[in-house]
């Protein structure tokens, strides 16, 4: 990415599981952490869905190439099929998710007026919803349903970039602290059942399950509202 996140990413990987489309967003801060990332993945496949990676579809981008990388490959017997250079039809599946994500992502991003140092929110964000919207490809199912089995909720879906006020008891010192403060809707924790809210003047992100949101106001778009 042109801009670092404010975590200080400037890269990200896609994976996109061919036979459900459903896909994975990991935030890099280097090309060179790759590897762990898969490795990460891996795991998470192979213990929560209880499958192998058996061919893994890429791009010519060095990290696909390295031989550390390479010999795991070959040591899980995982076969490695890369798009030759100049043809990105060959990894179709993977070219057009990313180019989805990256419209998406970008458009919530500027409809929002949000700082670009936030996209990688935007992006993860943009693969959330991706992931549960009908797919043609898939006789429109989604990808979540594909995956797990089960409608996705949509209940939790909430306009990105608009004001809210999370539940902030948990983190306060003592009980003169405000409950809450006007935050701004930046996506959907993947580790939890809750929200992630920035918090414009000290640029905290609180997480809460608790959170009244003011879907028709875009704080960025009227600093006011804030």
């Amino acid at each position: 990415a042109p801009v670092a996140s404010v975590q200080n990413f400037k890269y990200y990987v896609i994976f996109v599981d061919d036979h459900t489309r459903y896909t994975w967003l990991y935030p890099l801060k280097h090309k060179s952490d790759f590897f762990n990332t898969f490795l990460t993945f891996q795991r998470m496949v192979e213990n929560q869905f209880e499958r192998k990676i058996q061919i893994f579809q890429c791009d010519g981008g060095g990290e696909f190439s390295l031989q550390a990388f390479l010999t795991h490959l070959n040591m899980c017997g995982i076969v490695q099929h890369v798009s030759c250079p100049g043809t990105p039809e060959q990894n179709g599946v993977a070219e057009r998710k990313h180019r989805h994500i990256v419209e998406t992502g970008l458009t919530m991003l500027f409809h929002a007026r949000l700082p670009k140092n936030l996209w990688i929110e935007a992006f993860m964000t943009a693969v959330y919803l991706i992931n549960r919207l009908p797919s043609s490809k898939l006789a429109h199912d989604t990808p979540f349903f594909k995956l797990h089995g089960v409608h996705p909720d949509y209940n939790s879906l909430k306009v990105f970039g608009c004001r809210c006020f999370p539940y902030l008891r948990d983190y306060a010192k003592n009980k003169f602290e405000p409950k809450s403060y006007p935050c701004i809707f930046i996506g959907y924790s993947p580790l939890h059942k809750g929200y992630r809210c920035l918090h414009p003047p000290t640029k905290r992100v609180y997480l809460s399950r608790h959170v009244v949101f003011d879907e028709g106001i875009l704080p960025y778009t009227d600093p006011r509202a804030l």
